[in-house]
């Protein structure tokens, strides 16, 4: 079988670097982080910058959150005047309090209707295929996939994923494989599951479990681009790929770096300055990557030590040099 793999959107950590590094590691297709629709909206161009994509990117999906289906319409009419995404996704399933208090996110899963409310008025503002992310209920308790995912086809999208926990346990128990395959035979729209695929043999019962053709990695994807052609070998080519070296995680690492300075370089270029990140290009990108880097060292030996270390670093040179003397140790 072929399978198709999607990247997450996944707040304050798929940035436009991170895509780039997902797509060229065998990635199919990748989201912006989750912006705010009233942000978009009302024309705030730090909400903007979650929109900006480095040249070499192709297909991305925009991802969206908000209850107000006018604010779900007129940004819809922005994203495809921008005319650099090849989608609208809408969020239906962040558990974050933030996001929640507003009625968005998987706040949206206790009131359907209005599910099918925001993808119409989504889809009644762009020409793009729309399509929701969501999970299989709110609490174990109050299991309202079924509801939600109807709700979102009478809508119009073109695409469901479902994360097969409950909000509340947010990325933490077991994958309900039982709810995901109820949804994905539900609907005849194109269903994607996702939840707890950290490794080939995740995805390939994944996909055996639900009756799937296409999955979304998330926190697995973080620090693990090597993830995404290791999962494709293996369903479709029956080929296990061993982990990466420790010369390929360096090498990708610098990458990766790279890409991050890029990025912050590109802000700079297209914002007012009250609008920058704090420091240089190169600063910002150290203190930004700093956020998920040590995905990239899970399990290893004496990673918190590294983590320490690292609050001194400012510069590219001088994280990978304790990088490098770090996996040398190891």
């Amino acid at each position: 079988m072929s399978v198709k793999i999607h990247l997450a959107p996944m707040a304050g950590i798929t940035d436009s670097a991170m895509r780039v590094i997902t797509m060229r590691h065998g990635a199919d297709v990748c989201y912006t982080e989750m912006v705010s629709a009233a942000g978009i909206a009302n024309d705030s161009r730090r909400t903007f910058q979650l929109f900006e994509k480095l040249p070499e990117e192709g297909s991305v999906i925009a991802h969206i959150y908000g209850a107000n289906p006018d604010y779900m319409q007129k940004t819809a009419e922005v994203i495809t005047e921008l005319g650099c995404f090849s989608g609208i996704d809408i969020n239906g399933g962040c558990p974050v309090h933030k996001v929640t208090r507003s009625g968005s996110g998987a706040a949206l899963m206790r009131d359907p209707k209005l599910v099918e409310k925001i993808v119409a008025a989504t889809v009644k503002g762009t020409n793009l295929p729309v399509s929701f992310k969501t999970r299989i209920g709110l609490h174990p308790g109050e299991i309202t996939i079924d509801d939600v995912a109807r709700a979102v086809e009478a809508g119009g999208a073109s695409q469901l994923t479902v994360h097969g926990r409950v909000a509340s346990k947010e990325h933490h128990g077991d994958v309900d494989f039982v709810l995901l395959r109820r949804a994905v035979e539900l609907v005849s729209i194109r269903v994607v599951v996702n939840g707890g695929i950290r490794s080939p043999q995740d995805a390939a019962r994944m996909l055996e479990e639900t009756g799937a053709k296409e999955i979304m990695l998330g926190q697995g994807a973080m620090g693990n681009p090597w993830l995404f052609k290791r999962i494709s070998e293996y369903v479709n080519n029956g080929v296990e790929l061993p982990p990466p070296s420790n010369e390929e995680l360096m090498r990708v690492l610098a990458e990766h770096f790279q890409l991050a300075m890029q990025f912050q370089q590109q802000i700079r270029d297209n914002y007012p300055e009250e609008l920058w990140p704090t420091g240089d290009p190169e600063q910002s990108a150290v203190s930004c990557f700093k956020r998920f880097m040590f995905h990239y060292f899970r399990g290893m030996r004496g990673v918190t030590d590294l983590r320490r270390q690292m609050n001194e670093y400012k510069t590219i040179s001088d994280v990978m040099a304790a990088i490098s003397q770090y996996i040398h140790i190891n």
